[in-house]
């Protein structure tokens, strides 16, 4: 059939309206163009085939006595990777190091390199020159020498600023426990009002817990030795979680302009240009007293809320429901203290309510009457800690009056909502028409003899199943196991027929079998088909006496009656009574081998 006009438009018109569609639902899903753009960026590795590399230095290399200075060695390895010395040695006169370590990655060019910092903060009070003489030190089980750092304490020194360090300030001192309290770490700008972001900020110090989602950066004034200047500030949130006196600093890295969060300006400053200093920096200790809470006047419902809380009174979608139909009780709280910690009260438990906690937990309940004798809800109680006071608030939640119908119960016993009106006498059912399902005894199933030994069943055919595995297992590591027990088979069944042949005096059957089991019986011992064995093959298993004696030649008359049916001339069967007893000497023989 040709394609004439009609037949042509047809098909481009067709071509036009189906093909795109069909095209576009086979093409994959498009990546945006943005996506696509940081797909295509090579994303930096991990260096972890240079040298390991360490350094050491006075921070600042010459003091007067009594001033501050740091000794600060940097490797870059992983901080878990380094075997430091646990007491490190300092030279006599440098006083009493306060020791603190960090880490850090770094970028260098197009590869990250972890950078691990120990310091050593130490105030000499004598003039002199110390030396902290090198060392070695392992990392990663390869020996990284660690250079020298030499320190002058003179009273001739120059005047220096002392070294860079984290302030660190704090909302409270005398704490209970468990309660939040505000913490403060700035690092003032240096020369030039230059500000610097500070990375892998932590807390040094026991009891202690950070809420790290909730730090706020900025930039802003400080009070530095009574000067405003500006500064990058860090608020957390910090919780102690010991009792007692707890002592702790501030440490983190700086990090020129590499701000990790969002971040708030105020005043003029000017951001650090060039590659970043990873400097480990550290602030003055800080202590705080942490008291337990009291035990006294302890109020029913305490989930660990801090502060000076107070309720709305609470609202119930409805006072008026059926048995088993939900309603939403709603809870609303205010106060001073940190309302996104506050823990939502326990819903004790009810014969009558079944009460489930809604999400976002602490806001709402949802309740569930399970019988309609019931005229309120259950009053939650719930309880807080004043930290000013040192005393317990109530907020537990009161009950509220609510009408519950019995809509959906059985007719013998609906519920009676008029007020006076008396409840219908309850009654049995009627007696059922017909015996129910017979029974042996009223002793339990459970009870019962057999019931142990159903529930042991499935323990006795694990262990069956476990003791197959295992002999599996076992065969297939020794398969000549397997191919000895198969051979004692198959002779077995060969001796059986031998022993037919030879009561019905078939020499020619008899000589068959006897070569046959003779072949099978070797077969294991050489690692080879019974088929392919031969006379010689035997004889080779036999005991040298056995070769000589009348088993031997037995062998030999057989193997060669066997072997005649390939010969030209035919060659006579041996007498079954004159090989019979050399062939079961052999066969004994070879069948203790196996």
């Amino acid at each position: 059939m040709g394609w004439g006009p009609r037949r042509l438009f047809a098909g481009l018109l067709w071509l036009f309206l189906w093909a795109p569609p069909l095209a576009w639902a086979q093409l994959p899903p498009q990546v945006p163009r943005g996506a696509q753009l940081q797909l295509q960026v090579a994303q930096p590795q991990v260096d972890t085939t240079s040298p390991f590399v360490a350094t050491a230095e006075f921070d600042p290399p010459r003091i007067r006595p009594g001033e501050k200075t740091v000794l600060r060695m940097n490797i870059n390895a992983t901080e878990s990777s380094i075997q430091w010395p646990k007491d490190f040695p300092l030279p006599p006169g440098l006083g009493t190091a306060r020791p603190a370590r960090g880490q850090i990655t770094e970028m260098q060019v197009n590869t990250f390199r972890p950078l691990t910092s120990f310091v050593y903060e130490v105030r000499p009070v004598t003039a002199g020159q110390f030396t902290v003489p090198g060392f070695t030190v392992e990392v990663s089980g390869s020996l990284v020498p660690v250079p020298s750092a030499t320190l002058e304490v003179s009273a001739a020194a120059p005047a220096t600023p002392p070294p860079r360090q984290l302030g660190l300030e704090i909302s409270e001192t005398n704490l209970y426990l468990g309660q939040p309290f505000r913490v403060r770490v700035f690092l003032p700008a240096g020369p030039g009002n230059q500000i610097e972001a500070l990375r892998e900020l932590e807390l040094d110090g026991d009891g202690l817990m950070i809420d790290k989602t909730a730090i706020e950066q900025s930039i802003g004034p400080v009070a530095v030795d009574g000067q405003l200047r500006s500064a990058f500030i860090a608020q957390m949130i910090v919780t102690p979680i010991s009792a007692g006196p707890l002592r702790f600093t501030a440490k983190g890295f700086t990090a020129g302009r590499e701000f990790t969060a969002p971040i708030s300006i105020s005043g003029p400053v000017n951001l650090a240009g060039g590659p970043p200093k990873y400097v480990l920096l550290v602030s003055e200790p800080v202590a705080i007293n942490v008291r337990p809470l009291p035990v006294e006047g302890e109020l029913p419902g305490f989930t660990g809320a801090m502060g000076r809380f107070f309720c709305d009174p609470p609202r119930l979608s409805t006072n008026r429901l059926s048995v088993g139909e939900p309603v939403r009780l709603e809870l609303t709280v205010h106060g001073e203290g940190d309302l996104s910690r506050l823990a939502p009260p326990v819903a004790p438990p009810s014969r009558d309510w079944e009460i489930i906690q809604d999400s976002p937990a602490g806001t709402s309940f949802t309740l569930i009457p399970l019988t309609d004798d019931i005229h309120e809800t259950p009053a939650i109680p719930y309880s807080y800690f004043d930290p000013e006071t040192g005393k317990y608030g109530d907020l537990t939640i009161p009950p509220l009056p609510v009408t519950v119908l019995g809509e959906g119960l059985p007719a013998e016993v609906a519920a009676v909502d008029e007020p006076g009106a008396a409840a219908p006498p309850l009654k049995l059912s009627a007696l059922a028409t017909a015996p129910g399902k017979a029974m042996a005894g009223l002793k339990p199933v459970q009870l019962r003899a057999w019931f142990v030994a159903v529930q042991l069943a499935p323990v006795a055919l694990f262990l069956a199943l476990w003791r197959l595995d295992r002999h599996r297992r076992f065969l297939e590591a020794h398969p000549e196991l397997v191919l000895r027990a198969r051979a004692r088979r198959a002779l077995r069944r060969e001796k059986h027929e031998l022993r037919k042949a030879a009561a019905a005096g078939d020499a020619e059957g008899f000589v068959r079998h006897a070569a046959r089991a003779m072949s099978i019986a070797v077969a294991p011992q050489v690692a080879a088909d019974p088929q392919a064995l031969v006379g010689g093959d035997v004889l080779a298993q036999l005991e040298p006496s056995a070769r000589a004696s009348n088993a031997g030649e037995s062998v030999k008359q057989v193997f060669a009656a066997v072997d005649a049916q390939f010969a030209l001339v035919p060659k006579a069967v041996p007498e079954v009574a004159t090989v019979r007893p050399g062939v079961e000497a052999a066969l004994q023989q070879l069948e203790d081998k196996l």
